[in-house]
């Protein structure tokens, strides 16, 4: 297509007229325009119009000077465009789409929000939720430039030369060392931050050269009022109206001596899947639901609704070793069916932390405050610091059991190469959904199972292979390949593993990840050999352990499994009212030829002497930490540090370093009762703690 001429804008226009400044609706979708076919000069006659398609183009960015100040809409979905920032010249601008452009990704939504103060819909979606997670964005990095600044530059003394040279140093400096959110949100925070280091900078100098009299950088760059975290979840008439069909958050005010607890909604919807028969529980629900008091009618799901903290919060019982605390930030309800308030059935199974990377594949590379978590229809991508909700995935029908990361490499139409962390979730239908969490949609499907899924986890050797164990009593490992620059994939099945009953947990052996699999099953615990030079490609277990607790103990159900360390397994199952520790390299040492093999115990943790089952311990290895949610909402935490290089084993039962209570909380004038916790997994570096309850509620806890 060549330049836009005035005859095809008139045919396109709506409604029709001889005149350019009289068209407020103009179709130019799908007629192949590059960024150089835009006549600035013609577009700009046109001040009245009011919705503008350029979707289906070849548009590689929106050229800055359109003068088009009546634009309401602006649709721009299937171009190859890489920046939205242009977009800011649209003031009056309240809906965009800019969908199906690969180099835009979620920050990018951020950044809209951010520039454009009238924006109602991004991609179709209200961003009512958006603009409250930005205002919390830019208040928090407001607070930490300015603290940068105070802290590193405000006493520099010089001429106003010297002062700009530091001034440009300064933001320099900020943009690489201020941080705050997500990974996920990097991009967005480092360009935020330079704005308002910018604009500090800015002030300084014009007040340096105006006057000696100082003003707060905190007022120069935040001259609006905005509200603070605090202040948003503790005072309901501060609160933004909500759409309906939200998922609530209950959160903490910080520095709140007796804290509330905040129902807040907010909706992060996925592109949606093919719906399938709502599937049975998984496991009948054994806690008790809310008392049955009568709910306000007046209630609505968009309400903010309060649930009051009736005792003291996060209180530790100390079972010995040392001292620790840990803060309750949030308790969220973001998974309920039909976004109903009224959901307290809902059963939360499994949650993993995003890690971030290192240049090496595979390697993690340090802490991570975005969590994944599964349960019912959805899955939900949270940021533990701010206790929002960034991303919900959502498939009607399914029941999601396991999610589990990796980060790829994905290569973009212009040939870069970057590095990209993925999210696989899987469940009741048996099909694993890959989301590629950055970008904000979920890129395919592998039908892995004709049974549902219990677990699923990646090799810590090579990114792209994923195990997946089934209720068909069998595990598969796939190759789930790299998606090219349009997301097309290929996945291909490497290996079959044969149980005799379901699998339930998954562990690659940390010494030898590309050896052996270690799996906890409902007859015990067992090892395959994943070798993939060997010729077979499928194959039954090389070894079951046993625990000596007698021949009728040898093959009980294993439901709790993780690697502590390279070599101390912690499992949970075998033994009623513990969890034991035990060796890997000293249980095959004197293994010899034979396929049953004992497991040498180092250590039992004492825990619950509940016969539930399915209550998954996890493991932080960088810390030596073991945590086990129990029956009643207390989750149990072992500092086992002391029994890593421990040969013998301890006689006596180790009592656990801190049992964590469940509060007591109320929603909606309702009590909340003791819980059942499925899962509490904390993240590499102990700071975030986050239990999974089988009542739809997710709480996070941040360690002092």
């Amino acid at each position: 297509m060549g330049r836009l001429k005035t005859p095809l804008l008139l045919q396109r226009g709506y409604p029709k007229s001889d005149r350019l400044g009289r068209i407020k609706k103009l179709d130019l979708s799908n007629l192949q325009l590059q960024t150089k076919d835009l006549d600035l000069k013609l577009l700009n006659r046109m001040k009245q119009l009011k919705e503008l398609d350029l979707s289906d183009n070849l548009l590689e960015k929106v050229p800055e000077g359109l003068d088009l100040p009546c634009l309401q809409v602006l649709k721009c979905s299937n171009n190859q465009l890489e920046d939205v920032t242009p977009l800011q010249q649209f003031t009056a601008l309240e809906e965009v789409d800019f969908e199906d452009n690969l180099y835009l990704t979620v920050n990018d939504n951020y950044k809209i929000s951010s520039l454009l103060p009238n924006i109602r819909k991004i991609n179709g979606k209200e961003t009512a939720s958006l603009m409250n997670h930005v205002k919390i964005l830019n208040r928090e990095l407001t607070s930490r430039v300015t603290a940068y600044w105070e802290k590193n530059y405000k006493d520099q003394p010089g001429s106003r030369a010297q002062a700009r040279d530091i001034h440009k140093e300064f933001v320099k400096s900020a943009v690489k060392d201020v941080r705050y959110g997500p990974e996920s949100l990097s991009d967005f925070t480092q360009w935020k931050v330079k704005m308002i280091a910018q604009q500090l900078v800015a002030s300084k100098l014009t007040r340096k050269g105006a006057s000696s009299e100082e003003v707060s950088p905190s007022e120069e760059v935040s001259p609006s009022e905005e509200v603070s975290p605090s202040e948003e979840v503790s005072r309901e008439d501060d609160l933004s109206p909500e759409t309906p069909g939200t998922p609530r958050t209950l959160a903490t005010p910080a520095g709140a001596s007796n804290p509330e607890y905040m129902l807040k909604l907010s909706a992060f919807k996925w592109k949606k899947r093919l719906p399938s028969d709502p599937p049975p529980c998984k496991r009948a629900r054994p806690s008790p639901p809310p008392d049955s008091q009568p709910v306000s009618q007046s209630s609505s799901p968009g309400s903010g609704q309060s649930a009051l903290a009736e005792s003291p919060q996060g209180e530790m019982h100390t079972g010995g070793q040392e001292s620790m605390e840990l803060r309750p930030m949030h308790f969220l309800q973001c998974h309920s069916k039909g976004n109903s308030p009224e959901d307290f059935s809902t059963q939360l199974w499994a949650c993993a932390f995003e890690p971030t990377w290192n240049d090496s594949p595979g390697l993690p590379g340090g802490p991570s405050q975005t969590v994944a978590t599964c349960g019912g229809e959805a899955v939900c991508i949270i940021d533990c610091q701010t206790g929002l909700v960034l991303h919900r995935y959502k498939v009607p029908g399914e029941e999601f059991f396991t999610v589990a990361w990796t980060c790829l490499t994905l290569v973009t139409q212009d040939g870069r190469k970057k590095r990209s962390s993925v999210l696989a979730a899987a469940g009741r239908r048996g099909v694993v959904s890959l989301i590629h969490v950055r970008a904000g949609f979920c890129y395919g499907d592998i039908r892995a199972h004709r049974k549902p899924i219990a677990m699923a986890c990646f090799s810590p050797s090579q990114e792209t292979h994923l195990f997946t164990a089934s209720y068909n009593k069998r595990i598969i490992l796939w190759d789930i390949g790299l998606p090219d620059c349009n997301y097309h994939f290929r996945p291909s099945q490497l290996l079959t593993l044969d149980t005799s009953a379901t699998p339930l947990r998954l562990c690659p052996v940390p010494s030898c990840p590309d050896h052996y699999l270690l799996a906890g099953c409902e007859d015990g615990c067992f090892a395959w050999d994943i070798r993939m030079e060997e010729s077979q490609k499928r194959r039954d277990f090389e070894m079951v352990f046993l625990f000596p607790q007698g021949p009728e103990q040898a093959h009980k159900r294993v439901d709790g499994l993780g690697f502590v360390s390279e070599d101390i397994v912690a499992s949970k199952g075998c033994t009623p009212g513990s969890i034991c520790l035990w060796s890997w390299s000293q249980s095959l040492a004197r293994r010899g030829d034979k396929q049953h093999v004992t497991a040498i115990i180092l250590a039992e943790l004492q825990w619950s002497s509940t016969e539930l089952s399915y209550l998954t311990l996890s493991t932080c290895p960088e810390k030596a930490f073991v945590f086990c949610g129990d029956e009643e909402g207390s989750v149990w935490m072992y500092n086992v540090s002391r029994y890593l290089e421990q040969q013998q084993p301890s006689k006596a039962k180790v009592a656990p370093t801190k049992i964590l209570r469940w509060p007591d909380l109320s929603a909606r004038g309702q009590k909340m009762h003791k819980t059942l916790i499925n899962t509490a997994v904390a993240d590499p570096t102990f700071t975030y703690l986050v239990a999974l309850t089988d009542t739809n509620i997710i709480a996070i806890w941040k360690k002092l």
